[in-house]
C-alpha cells in the first residue's frame, strides 16, 4: 500500500495538471461559450486561476519550483498569443497575462508563507 504521502504528492500532482488543461480549455473557448459562472471580473479570473495552479504546482513539484512559476507564467503568455491569432471570438490582452503573472507570484507566496508555518 503505498504511503500517504505519496498519495497526496501524485493527487497534487494530478490536480496541477488537470487544473492546468481546464484553463487552457476555457482559456481557448469561443467568448460565447463559456459558462455564465465564469463571467465576473476578468482579471480577478486571470489571477485567481493561475494562484491557484502555482500552489498546487509547488507543492506537487517542490524540486522544480522554477520551472513550475516561469512555465505557468509562459503558458499563460501563450494562452493571449493563442487567442490573438485563432478565431475564437476572443482576443489575447496584455493586462490578462500580468493578471496570471500576479497570480503565480501571489500563489509562490502563499507558498512560501505556508512552508513557515
Amino acid at each position: 500500500m503505498p504511503e500517504p504521502t505519496s498519495l497526496l504528492k501524485s493527487a497534487l500532482s494530478l490536480s496541477f495538471w488537470a487544473g492546468l488543461a481546464l484553463v487552457t480549455l476555457l482559456g481557448l473557448m469561443p467568448g460565447s461559450s463559456l459558462p455564465p459562472a465564469l463571467l465576473f471580473w476578468d482579471k480577478a479570473q486571470h489571477g485567481l486561476a493561475f494562484a491557484l495552479l502555482a500552489v498546487i504546482g509547488c507543492f506537487a513539484f517542490p524540486g522544480r519550483l522554477t520551472a513550475v512559476l516561469l512555465g505557468l507564467i509562459l503558458h499563460g503568455a501563450a494562452i493571449e498569443i493563442m487567442q490573438s491569432l485563432l478565431q475564437l471570438g476572443r482576443y489575447g490582452d496584455v493586462y490578462d497575462s500580468l493578471a496570471d503573472t500576479l497570480g503565480v507570484l501571489i500563489g509562490y507566496s502563499v507558498y512560501q508563507l505556508s512552508l513557515k508555518r
